[in-house]
Order: structure tokens, then C-alpha cells, then sequence
């Protein structure tokens, strides 16, 4: 699709508040999830205490920069921003019953699902809005960060495991999905395929 049927067909202005509608909602059931997993991190081991805080901290930074740039742009909140929170604390509270693999593939599964539609977004707003594209980027990699993080943390063979990232990742799709209006997923099957970005380390995505 040629730049400006695809500028025809999803137009910047609506593309740009759904993408921040979505993002800031995304960023608020992440804090959510995270929040839930340290209530229990009393029987949690240090290494794990730590991450929950640190990706705590960080989504918190991500919500706050998607509202200062939905502020700048005129765009409102998603109006159902409170579901992805409770959506959040429910699922975060479902996965520490698989103890610690269990918190880890939560975290990879939401962060794989969420990589994908960040590398698509950047895509699109390359050149028409490079401001966000730059803000989208840089949380990108800590997102990533996150992403590797719970892939080394669980089995991914495990059958159980397979199930509960499968579930994970389609209640994120179809959430994102609704929050967009189907727009999301229209834009993946619109945009040309790309090789799909891989952080190597806090500071670089190649």
C-alpha cells in the first residue's frame, strides 16, 4: 500500500488518538498487573522483587509521558481505562498462582503482544508524527527489556505454560483491538512486512 492510500485509508489525526487512547490504557493495566504480583512479593526471592519494582516503575514513567503527549495532542483518556486496571490486578493476581514461572510468562506474553503493535505504530508514524515516534521508540526498549526478561524466567515447553501465555496473549490482542476499533489489526495486514526488532541491551534496539 503506497503512503498515501495508507494516509487515505487510516487517517493521522484518528490513528494518533487511538494509538495514544490505547497505549495509555495499556500502560495503566501494566502498572495494574505489576502492582498485584508485588503484593505477594513477601515469598518472592530478591531477583524477582526487583524486577517487579523496576518494570513497576518504569510503566509508570511510560503512562505518564503517553499522557503528557496525549495532553499536547488534545487527546482524552480512553474512557475505559478503569477496565484495563481491573483487567490488570485480575490478571496479575492469576498469575502469581504459578508462582514465580508463572509471573515471568505473564510478563512475556503481555510484552510480546504489546512489542508487536509498538514496531507497528512507529512504522506508521514515521514522518508524520516523529515526536510520538520518538517517545514510542525509547519506551520500546525497556518494554523489551521487560519482554526478554520474562522469556528467560519460565519454561516455554511447558504445556501449562504454553496455555497461559496462548490465553494472555489473546485477551491483549482482542483488548487492543477493541480499544482501536479494529484499527490495529488493520494496520498490521496494511503495513509491508519487517524483520521484528530485538533490544540487546537497556540503551539499544537493533
Amino acid at each position: 500500500m503506497t503512503d498515501a492510500s495508507l494516509d487515505e485509508k487510516f487517517p493521522l489525526e484518528r490513528m494518533r488518538r487511538r494509538i495514544l487512547k490505547v497505549n495509555h490504557a495499556g500502560e495503566c493495566g501494566a502498572i495494574a498487573i505489576y502492582g498485584a504480583q508485588s503484593w505477594f512479593a513477601f515469598v518472592w526471592d530478591g531477583e524477582l522483587k526487583t524486577f517487579l519494582s523496576e518494570a513497576r516503575r518504569h510503566e509508570i514513567g511510560h503512562r505518564d509521558r503517553f499522557r503528557r503527549a496525549m495532553r499536547e495532542r488534545g487527546v482524552s483518556p480512553c474512557p475505559g481505562t478503569a477496565l484495563w486496571v481491573a483487567g490488570g490486578c485480575i490478571l496479575g493476581l492469576v498469575s502469581v498462582c504459578g508462582g514465580k514461572r508463572g509471573v515471568y510468562a505473564c510478563t512475556a506474553a503481555v510484552e510480546r503482544a504489546v512489542h508487536g503493535h509498538l514496531d507497528e505504530q512507529i512504522e506508521f508514524l514515521a514522518g508524520r508524527d516523529d515526536a510520538l515516534m520518538d517517545v514510542i521508540g525509547e519506551i520500546r526498549i525497556e518494554e523489551a527489556v521487560h519482554m526478554h526478561e520474562g522469556e528467560a524466567g519460565y519454561n516455554p515447553n511447558c504445556q501449562t505454560a504454553k496455555g497461559f501465555t496462548g490465553f494472555v496473549s489473546v485477551v491483549v490482542e482482542a483488548l487492543i483491538w477493541l480499544a482501536t476499533f479494529g484499527d490495529s489489526q488493520r494496520l498490521r495486514r496494511a503495513l509491508p512486512p519487517t524483520e521484528p526488532s530485538r533490544c540487546t541491551g537497556r540503551g539499544s534496539v537493533t
